[in-house]
């Protein structure tokens, strides 16, 4: 026992001295940028997410484009961002839309181009928009899989060729890719879902290392649950197994807006969310990435490790259940649940 008050001593300066560079290196050596009166892009920008993004940034004088498929709603975002912004004293907010779909690249080269007449160079593309299936792999068709992909991962690697031209020119730029909790962990219900957003992750890693001599700066987030009608969609038709699986509890769209933005301007690479039990899933999955907290991360990996094994109990608990209410019904089918869109 003689030898415990020196090691406890020893480790306590190991951890003081670690959380210390930790907070040297967040305070003075990660690359701050401010989004205050820069041309953002937000795709996805009409609801939800891209919306309260948008809300947000004109509230730091952004000059903010809007971009969806669906022009009458990108229309009364913008005009609802307005009226908001002047309410509050903000004066001629500057926010703009274009139409665009992003799976055709043609379209958005044509847009980005617009939006860059109206407002400038774009300073910061956010690439918000995205939809989601849920619904059982034993069910869905592979055209399911291929649809899906082509939005969430191609069609947000479609937006990112279409800005990335001139920023590279500039040697400026900001790329900010949204992704998903379940772009760390996935399960029963989301098989057409999750890879896409795993693909993101991948992207996001690739493109970080890339583009980082032209000093143009890559994020990823990973919004959890939210509360948007895109979200209120997608419970309508998850299967069963998959809505006892996890809270039914969504954030305030704000509230993750908010927070994808902080972490943005503060330099970190993985944004964070409001919910403190995924932020905690994300560093144990950073791999070879940027982590915001190095050392105090790698503390935090062994018990990260144990609440991980208690999920995929968890969850293969679920999956059992999945698997007897399959079998028992009569045609050993179950129906196909509807697309939900994010923004349209």
């Amino acid at each position: 026992f003689m030898f415990i008050k020196p090691m406890l001593g020893t480790i306590a300066l190991i951890v003081f001295f670690g959380v210390g560079i930790d907070v040297i290196r967040r305070l003075f050596f990660l690359r701050r940028r401010s989004l205050a009166g820069k041309h953002v892009l937000i795709t996805g920008g009409s609801a939800g997410i891209g919306k309260e993004l948008a809300r947000a940034l004109l509230h730091k004088q952004a000059r903010v484009t809007l971009l969806a498929r669906t022009e009458a709603k990108l229309k009364e975002a913008a005009d609802e961002l307005r009226s908001a912004c002047e309410k509050v004293g903000i004066s001629a907010p500057a926010v703009s839309y274009v139409c665009a779909n992003i799976s055709d690249q043609a379209a958005l080269d044509a847009a980005v181009s617009q939006a860059t007449a109206t407002h400038g160079e774009i300073d910061v593309l956010i690439c918000n928009a995205g939809s989601a299936t849920p619904g059982l792999y034993l069910d869905m068709p592979v055209e399911t899989y291929a649809k899906q992909m082509d939005v969430n991962y191609l069609g947000t690697l479609r937006c990112i060729k279409a800005v990335t031209p001139g920023m590279v020119k500039r040697r400026d730029g900001q790329i900010i890719i949204v992704a998903s909790a379940c772009a760390c962990v996935s399960f029963l219900g989301y098989s057409s879902y999750a890879p896409t957003k795993f693909a993101l992750r991948g992207l996001a890693d690739a493109l970080r290392n890339e583009l980082v001599g032209f000093g143009i700066s890559v994020h990823i987030a990973y919004p959890p649950d939210t509360d948007t009608p895109g979200f209120a969609l997608e419970n309508m038709s998850k299967p069963p197994e998959t809505l006892a699986m996890v809270p039914v509890d969504a954030y305030p769209a704000h509230k993750v807006a908010e927070c994808i933005l902080a972490y943005a301007e503060a330099g970190f690479y993985h944004l964070f969310s409001p919910d403190l039990l995924q932020n905690w899933l994300v560093s144990a999955s950073a791999g070879i990435s940027p982590r915001a907290y190095p050392f105090m991360e790698s503390l935090l990996l062994p018990l990260a490790s144990l609440v991980e094994s208690l999920a995929v109990v968890w969850f293969d608990y679920h999956g059992r259940k999945m698997a007897k209410r399959y079998t028992a019904n009569e045609t050993g089918t179950s129906s196909l649940p509807a697309e939900t869109k994010k923004a349209k």
